[in-house]
């Protein structure tokens, strides 16, 4: 079973701001494979890293991470949902918060895989 890593929201929106968002590319090119690895299809073009810096279309495959962070969630049976509109809104309103706002759905992600896994 491929488990998403676990990272703090805070850290990890720390880092993407003392790196310039280069930390950013790393962390979405990451998680979107995770999520892939999960839902068991291959990393499309809009969860690549180089979509981020492409203007509009970094906005598209924001909520296309979204959509992928809910589909793992329902493959695993969890409750947990994330909001497309809230991304985007975090994304450019509230200073980059969308990393936190997305990490902190895959910790959870992470939680009830591991906890799947331990019971299995």
């Amino acid at each position: 079973m491929n488990i998403p890593t676990k990272q703090g929201p805070w850290g990890l929106w720390w880092l993407c701001g003392i790196t310039f968002g280069i930390y950013y590319c790393v962390w979405y090119a990451r998680v979107n494979s995770e999520l892939c690895r999960v839902l068991g299809q291959p990393v499309p073009a809009n969860g690549r890293w180089w979509s981020q810096i492409i203007p509009f279309y970094g906005l598209v495959g924001l909520g296309a991470t979204a959509k992928r962070v809910n589909a793992a969630h329902a493959s695993v049976g969890s409750p947990t949902r994330v909001g497309v509109f809230t991304s985007w809104f975090w994304a450019v309103i509230w200073f980059a918060s969308q990393t936190r706002y997305l990490q902190r759905r895959i910790n959870v992600l992470h939680d009830v895989m591991a906890a799947k896994s331990v019971t299995v």
